[in-house]
């Protein structure tokens, strides 16, 4: 119960936010309802989804209506199950009409409309104007539709239409664009120490600093206009999740003023100031800007006001003329939101020319993922200004080499991160949830204009660091937030190619690009030695990460002391050898231009890496973030390793004591890059960086000593693996306790 002491150690816990259940079952029942209609229909064609996708808009709107005093109650779910065949036969049609009669002023209606269709209100807007398609119903298309409207929809967020727009849109174009829909709770993580945080505080303080009624109204109406000056605006607001929930959150606090405002003076009289051309957005993607603007008005529906959007790529608009910020004491404007992701493997033309044109004039910006473009815009716009952001982002540009890439530029327009999220995994509330790891940052300026430095004072208040701990989040307020979202300073470490000690080197291990030709199972290499006897010479054990953590066999041809004259007899003496290096020869020549199969096509009999010391450590390169310790070992020349590990050639006892202690496996975890949430031992970063301690020969001695015991603590429990040992969970108190020996 650890737990009850984080106070203690100024740590605050952070109040949760928990998912809609209904949010959830909708966002299935929709995917399921598309999923059906498209299979049905035979629907492939972009235009044909394209219609699709307004279908399903249309229908979205009419549940919600339905239960929001839109339309009549439950008026659109019985429309369908009074006036439709069970069939599902007539179900085009009674839509069709439907959803002209909602584009259709009372004035402009037929005397004959038929009673059931002449309750439904005008819609403006252009919602119901295209003239799309209806796909055509069966049975079961019907059913799933009234068990779409079952459902209580005034207890559903408009922002669900994002989560379920990405369970219907095409699965190429969701990964192209980075359309990872964000969740309340997530949502949350980001508005509320941006600002809502700030503005509830505001509220709360008029009651304790003005004791008399007319102070604090004049107050509350001071707090009011302020909420309607700001400006919300999301520079990659897919559909407008951010948007949404901040303006129902400001929303929620305006009724409380209202409210405070109404106890004082109930004659008093007082209008919504919050308008929905506050809150700015820019989209690429049509679909999702629509339902952006669908989502947003339902959201405040009954001011009936048309929203209005611009779609444009936001990495090629000036954000300073979409969303005018001047640098007066009294402007707010709050940037937030979640840009594409994009990792530096996965990014397509178009974004990578978005890259050139953000980051011109960078020396090195390839290794950055996409979303850094949006940290690199918005720390300029909010420059020496009042201007604040928050943006989801992957965990990368907090890790490994992006860090010294991006953090020192946006550190030096005068920037500090004023409040972030460490890792957690990212969920939503979408049929499909996107597998990765994320992290939210806040940034805030704190080298001000002349005019601001003089009106305002940020130094007083402290960065915050929210922290996963027993699956609660807790703040801790700390003096600076470092860029690997840390309490620490804004130093970011960068690759180097040579240690910075005087240590042993660090290499990869050997990359096989032979197309399972000279990797042999434990099968293929008995049935090779008893056809081939004296191949069993060239024959060695090959350690991937998963063979070395797990246990597992695997074998290679190690054939580098052949000579040309070997090779040309290979064939006469050693026919299924041969066979093999010829498959490998056939293979890397079917390579592409300038791959590294095509460059190894000369030496079809090795592999593109040939380094076997006579004895190394062997370091995996993606170790388990669960681990308290990465797991490493000592090999000879008889074991090759593949370059799913890292080597440490002719490494001593020393240093394998120093890499297993606490002191290592810290720095490791801090500086280096991960793997979705698993750590990517860098020999660059990690290893060269490492400050290893000045140690006399006595010192070096006892590690090497406590290190052994390491080795020999292992080799009592030889029916277990690495992976075993060292799972936190099941770890031998002697192993434990001879690791924590070093410390």
């Amino acid at each position: 119960n650890y737990g009850f002491f984080l106070p203690l150690a100024g740590l605050e816990k952070s109040s949760g936010f928990e998912e809609n259940p209904a949010d959830t079952k909708a966002a299935e029942k929709m995917g399921r309802l598309f999923d059906h209609i498209r299979r049905t229909n035979h629907l492939e064609k972009p235009e044909d989804i394209h219609a699709l996708n307004v279908f399903l808009t249309r229908l979205l709107f009419c549940f919600f209506a339905e239960d929001t005093k839109i339309f009549p109650k439950d008026g659109f779910t019985k429309l369908i199950e009074s006036h439709t065949h069970k069939t599902g036969e007539n179900a085009d049609e009674v839509l069709t009409a439907l959803f002209q009669t909602l584009d259709t002023p009372p004035e402009n209606r037929s005397e004959a409309l038929p009673v059931h269709l002449a309750s439904f209100p005008y819609v403006n807007g252009g919602l119901f104007q295209a003239d799309e398609p209806v796909p055509d119903f069966d049975a079961r298309t019907r059913r799933l539709l009234l068990e779409c409207g079952k459902l209580d929809w005034s207890e559903i967020n408009p922002d669900i239409f994002g989560s379920m727009f990405q369970s219907v849109i095409n699965p190429a174009q969701r990964s192209r664009l980075g359309q990872h829909y964000t969740s309340v709770p997530n949502i949350m993580k980001a508005i509320k120490p941006l600002f809502l945080d700030d503005f509830q505080a505001a509220f709360q303080g008029i009651f304790k600093r003005f004791s008399s009624d007319e102070g604090r109204l004049k107050a509350l109406y001071s707090l009011s206009m302020r909420l309607g000056n700001i400006k919300i605006f999301d520079p990659a607001c897919g559909s407008g999740n951010f948007l949404i929930i901040a303006y129902k959150e400001l929303r929620r606090l305006e009724i409380e003023i209202f409210k405070a405002v109404k106890k004082i003076d109930s004659n008093a009289l007082f209008d919504s100031r919050i308008r929905l051309d506050q809150f700015y957005g820019i989209e690429l993607d049509d679909f999702a800007h629509e339902i952006a603007m669908l989502s947003l008005w339902l959201a405040e529906h009954q001011m009936n006001l048309a929203h209005e959007s611009e779609i444009g790529n936001s990495l090629r608009e000036d954000w300073e003329a979409f969303c005018p910020r001047s640098n007066r004491a009294e402007d707010e404007v709050y940037i937030v939101g979640n840009p594409p992701f994009g990792g530096s493997n996965s990014r397509d033309d178009g974004q990578n020319q978005d890259m050139d044109m953000v980051f011109d004039g960078w020396k090195k910006y390839g290794v950055l993922d996409y979303v850094a473009c949006w940290f690199w815009k918005g720390a300029q716009y909010i420059r020496a200004s009042r201007a604040k952001l928050a943006l989801v982002a992957t965990n990368s540009i907090s890790q490994g080499d992006q860090v010294a890439t991006l953090w020192p530029g946006i550190f030096s327009l005068g920037n500090r991160i004023a409040f972030a999220y460490q890792t957690f995994p990212w969920s939503n509330n979408a049929k499909d949830k996107a597998a990765v790891h994320v992290v939210i940052i806040g940034l805030e300026a704190v080298r001000l204009s002349d005019d601001l430095q003089n009106s305002l004072n940020l130094s007083d208040v402290q960065p915050k660091l929210y922290k996963l701990l027993d699956k609660e989040w807790h703040s801790q307020s700390v003096a600076n937030i470092s860029p690997y979202l840390i309490a620490g300073s804004n130093l970011a470490v960068a690759s180097r190619e040579q240690p910075l000690c005087n240590v042993s080197k660090m290499v990869y291990g050997n990359k096989p690009v032979e197309g399972g030709n000279l990797i042999l199972t434990t099968e293929e290499k008995d049935s090779l030695i008893a056809r081939e006897p004296q191949s069993a010479k060239w024959i060695k054990k090959l350690l991937g990460s998963d063979e070395f953590l797990n246990g597992k066999q695997r074998w290679c041809l190690w054939l580098t002391d052949l000579t040309q004259e070997d090779l040309d007899n290979l064939p006469e003496k050693h026919p299924l050898v041969a066979e093999r290096v010829e498959r490998n020869r056939a293979y890397r020549a079917a390579g592409s231009k300038n791959s590294d199969r095509l460059k190894l096509v000369g030496t079809p009999h090795l592999f593109r890496d040939t380094n076997n010391p006579a004895n190394y450590i062997l370091v995996p390169r993606v170790p388990s973030e669960r681990r308290e310790y990465v797991p490493m070992a000592f090999f000879d020349s008889e074991v090759i390793s593949t370059d799913r590990n890292q080597m440490i050639p002719n490494a001593s006892l020393y240093e394998f004591g120093i890499l297993n202690s606490a002191m290592h496996n810290d720095w490791m975890r801090v500086v280096t890059g991960r793997l979705k949430s698993d750590y990517n031992y860098s020999g660059t970063l990690v290893y060269n960086n490492f400050p290893w301690p000045e140690a006399g020969e006595a010192e070096k001695a006892r590690i090497a000593e406590l290190a052994e015991n390491i080795l020999l603590i292992r080799a009592d429990y030889p029916d277990q693996t690495l992976a075993q040992l060292y799972d936190p969970d099941k770890m031998p108190p002697p192993l434990k306790e001879a690791h924590r020996s070093e410390e």
